[in-house]
């Protein structure tokens, strides 16, 4: 691969205290003798303006900074490597003391990229429509907490099903480690081309998560089943953006046009990782 000469750090300081590991970081790549600027923040001021002219986007923290981070690049195509200062961090890809090694090989090119599919929701209220992406998922959620909601499925336009449930989700691969492994969906291989719809505690025991492809569109609505109930919930994209649904409201969900490049050093399986992470 390309040999990473200009690198731009993203340091998480509620996660590096001190900023202890960012600085340290910064400081070994310019001793030497390259280009890094250090970023402090997830905030969008100033961050845009630092993506220009960077060979590599080193974040300091865990899965949710990076998932910010994906936001931030808006389709910009520059790899992304995560040094995990979280807890679990299936995105991240290093941990503190790995770094030295980590900068060794992201200077010399001994490293590979890997293509993370992201997801494009459509919101439709009335005549309004509103865009967003995810690289984890899309969920589609209960607004009243003591009370389930009712969706109506629809799958490239042709009625797939109904489900009263908590919430809807649609992940991406990278997402089947995340709220859907929560919801007892299925993991998934990080790099492959597919959604993974999984219902949120369904009010049914025959419920269970689909796949599908990644030429398909799904159509998640609000259904109205009782008439003394309201009907609202809300549609959140990598719990990032937030939109309120109400009846009528729906979602049209795709592959989006976008990924999101992530640095690999492990030559492990997924399948090693995975076990590693979920402490089998």
């Amino acid at each position: 691969m390309k040999e990473c000469k200009k690198f731009l750090i993203i340091a998480n300081e509620l996660k590096d205290i001190d900023l202890k590991w960012s600085k340290y970081t910064d400081e070994l790549i310019r001793s030497k003798g390259f280009e890094t600027r250090l970023h402090v923040g997830l905030d969008s001021e100033g961050l845009t303006d630092c993506f220009d002219d960077t060979d590599v986007i080193i974040v300091m923290g865990g899965d949710g900074t990076m998932l910010r981070i994906s936001h931030a690049l808006s389709g910009r195509n520059i790899p992304v490597i995560g040094v995990n200062l979280g807890t679990v961090g299936f995105m991240t890809e290093v941990v503190v003391s790995e770094i030295d090694s980590m900068i060794g090989r992201l200077i010399s090119g001994d490293y590979r990229i890997e293509e993370r599919m992201m997801l494009k929701g459509i919101v439709t209220d009335g005549t309004e429509s509103k865009v967003a992406y995810a690289l984890n998922d899309i969920v589609f959620a209960r607004e009243n907490a003591l009370r389930l909601i009712a969706v109506r499925i629809y799958v490239n336009d042709k009625h797939f099903d109904t489900c009263e449930a908590d919430g809807i989700l649609v992940a991406t691969p990278t997402g089947s480690t995340g709220y859907n492994l929560s919801a007892g969906g299925p993991i998934v291989k990080g790099d492959a081309r597919l959604m993974v719809m999984t219902p949120i505690s369904p009010y049914s025991l025959s419920r269970r998560s689909v796949i599908f492809g990644a030429e398909d569109r799904i159509t998640l609505e609000i259904l109205r089943k009782r008439k003394d109930i309201e009907c609202s919930g809300l549609v959140s994209f990598d719990g990032a953006e937030t939109f309120k649904m109400e009846l009528g409201s729906k979602v049209d969900i795709e592959v989006s046009p976008y990924t999101f490049s992530v640095v690999k050093l492990d030559d492990s399986s997924v399948y090693e990782i995975l076990r590693k992470k979920l402490g089998g």
